[in-house]
């Protein structure tokens, strides 16, 4: 029993919480830039929570011919120096194509990497690239890049 508490304690000392604020972070770009090149619009929230730097996000994105991807994931941000930070990111979550490309499966996954640079508010703007795949569990596996700007606050 005293094995079980001094892991579960250790395991714990690991996460740590802090008090500021998570970020909502705006994006415009395109998707499925390879092929098509259609407009997409992406939001995400970065909570606060951090797991040995990991921070959780949620996000969507939407094409203008009617895909639509919901997902969750993690997030660790690389700082450059105070003003420049890069963040891979990896999500799991629903495709559900609309008019727009076929990824072969409903379940797919979600890489990103941003660049951003701090403005004096605290907001941040940055340069996503990202590759939406299924991992090869579907029918088939095409996959589709992205490409952003975004914009990001406190919240």
């Amino acid at each position: 029993m005293k094995k079980r508490i001094l892991f579960l304690l250790a395991g714990l000392s690991s996460v740590q919480v802090y008090a500021e604020e998570g970020r909502l972070n705006l994006a415009l770009g395109g998707f499925d830039v390879s092929r098509s090149g259609n407009t997409m619009g992406q939001i995400e929230y970065a909570f606060a929570t951090e797991w040995s730097g990991f921070k959780p996000h949620v996000g969507l994105f939407a094409s203008t011919d009617s895909a639509a991807y919901l997902y969750a994931g993690v997030g660790y941000q690389f700082d450059i120096n105070n003003k420049w930070s890069l963040t891979p990111s990896f999500s799991a979550g629903y495709y559900n194509q609309g008019a727009d490309i076929d990824l072969g499966n409903d379940a797919e996954f979600y890489t990103q990497l941003r660049l951003e640079y701090k403005l004096e508010n605290d907001a941040k703007v940055g340069l996503g690239i990202g590759h939406i795949s299924n991992a090869d569990i579907g029918d088939h596996n095409p996959g589709a890049e992205t490409a952003y700007l975004s914009y990001s606050i406190r919240m």
